[in-house]
């Protein structure tokens, strides 16, 4: 078919919303003057669908009438009015509900669609928000987007993205593309998205012409990372994306790799709703070829990777003898956006109108959801300036001896010598031989074998207490960015501290 034939065939028409997202529509329909165009967007930018309908009907209206450009969900929302989208949006066809929803093995293809867009969604918005990009929402708009016309396809012509999906496992997917649909994919998504009037400026992200900008680089490295991790975290092609985005954002290989990864976890938790495995469920594989596949057709739907079937054992509800032993075995992963909140938390707090325990509820929340940590305590001074005890505790068990953390200011041990200034320490594997010795044997067995970091924190250079952290003691292994990230938020905590209330 030609590039004018397909134009024709996944022209703007009506478009269905998948069920879990209207139902999430209607739950907030009751709350609506209590919500804001963000929570209500948050839902939309899940599904892509979704995405794409609302910003088609207002670009449509709103570009005719005034010229103006809606780039992002959160602004089609407000210009619509959350009111009239929520009564709206109750009358959305509904994916489930349609001919390609009831075929079990459209609805699978759509459901790995999403995924995958979700991923490449959610790594562009993050490594945007590091390079500074105040429009973030519009390069993660631009992501989702650009898988519209394969879900056109998989909803108007499902024959031909069957045949689509089978000819990319045979061979490169530009190739695949040309023999199936007589074009690229790119120039059919840039005609298709003009169709359905999307703004030039996010064309522009989507456009090859562009493609020396900073905006259109970690664009495209996420939507190839997310089209890569599909099928593991071994294909070569992925550092180049790394690289890419290292470039781009000035920062180490390594440290794009560990957002990469984190941002992998969080998307495949958000998208929990979905039953296709998400590009994280492969980040444990060993390199290897991937287990041959059978065409489309010949699929079983109980068909899974030996991959997918450890996956499925690991679900399954543990003895009840075993799950204190598996407590640790799932690692909690940093949430970058949290971070941000609780730093901008305290921030927005040196005037004085929080307590002690308001102000460390923000940092407990940093450290805990925004660090992925799983068991902190702040110990502080005591009023006599003798000792350093536990105060603040969150994730250490009542029966933990860890609770009783306390230690002599006048002694000469580890902790002792970071109270003489504001710094922090590391204790791991590479340091342990040295450090370990330097812990009393007291405080050895309140914290165990495992590795921690810590910090003191001062106020007008006089110490007021320290933090301990840690992942327990399980195989949930503490790395360089997030003790970076945890001196920052310490010396944050600092600053607020030294400014609560009474």
């Amino acid at each position: 078919m030609t590039l004018d034939q397909w134009r024709e065939k996944l022209r703007p028409g009506d478009i269905p919303i998948f069920r879990h997202t209207q139902a999430q529509l209607r739950a907030l329909s009751p709350r609506r003057d209590e919500i804001g165009a963000r929570d209500v967007a948050t839902v939309l930018l899940a599904d892509p669908l979704a995405t794409l309908h609302i910003l088609h009907a207002l670009n449509k209206r709103v570009m005719e009438r005034y010229g103006t450009e809606v780039l992002t969900v959160e602004h089609a929302l407000m210009m619509q009015g959350l009111g009239v989208y929520l009564d709206a949006a109750r009358h959305l066809p509904v994916l489930e509900d349609t001919p390609a929803g009831k075929d079990v093995k459209c609805l699978a293809a759509l459901q790995a669609l999403t995924r995958r867009a979700q991923h490449a969604a959610w790594q562009a918005r993050d490594f945007a928000v590091l390079h500074a990009d105040i429009r973030a929402e519009e390069v993660e708009v631009a992501a989702l987007l650009a898988y519209a016309p394969e879900y056109l396809l998989w909803l108007r012509a499902p024959d031909t993205a069957k045949a689509l999906r089978r000819e990319r496992r045979r061979m490169p997917a530009q190739e695949a593309e040309q023999q199936v649909l007589g074009l690229s994919m790119k120039a059919l998504r840039l005609a298709v998205l003009e169709d359905w009037s999307i703004p030039p400026t996010t064309l522009d992200l989507l456009d090859d012409k562009n493609a020396g900008r900073a905006r259109q680089v970690i664009l495209a490295a996420c939507l190839d990372m997310a089209d890569r991790s599909e099928r593991g975290w071994w294909d070569e092609g992925l550092l180049a994306d790394y690289a890419a985005l290292s470039g781009v954002e000035n920062t180490p290989l390594e440290v794009v790799i560990a957002n990469a990864h984190a941002n992998a976890a969080r998307v495949a938790r958000h998208g929990d709703w979905l039953p296709q495995p998400p590009a994280a469920a492969w980040g444990p594989m060993i390199p290897g070829p991937w287990p041959p596949e059978a065409d489309e057709e010949e699929i079983q739907p109980t068909q899974t990777t030996q991959t997918t079937q450890t996956t499925q054992t690991t679900v399954s509800p543990p003895p009840a003898a075993a799950q204190a032993e598996e407590e640790h075995a799932i690692c909690p992963m940093p949430d970058k956006q949290v971070l941000r909140e609780a730093l901008q938390g305290i921030e927005g707090h040196l005037d004085g109108s929080l307590t002690l325990n308001q102000m460390f509820a923000i940092i407990l929340k940093g450290l805990h959801t925004g660090l992925g940590l799983s068991r902190i305590l702040f110990a502080m001074v005591t009023p006599d300036g003798l000792k350093v005890k536990a105060r603040f505790t969150l994730g250490i068990k009542a029966e933990d001896p860890l609770r009783h953390f306390e230690f002599p200011l006048a002694g000469k041990d580890l902790f002792c010598q970071l109270m003489g200034k504001m710094q922090g320490v590391w204790v791991n594997e590479g340091n342990r031989e040295k450090l370990w010795p330097m812990i009393s044997p007291a405080l050895q067995k309140v914290i165990g074998t495992g590795d921690f970091y810590a910090m003191s924190l001062h106020v007008d250079n006089k110490p007021i207490g320290l933090i301990y952290a840690d992942r327990g003691h399980g195989q949930c292994g503490l790395d360089p960015l997030t003790y970076t990230d945890f001196k920052m938020l310490c010396l944050q905590a600092a600053r607020g501290l030294g400014k609560v209330r009474g």
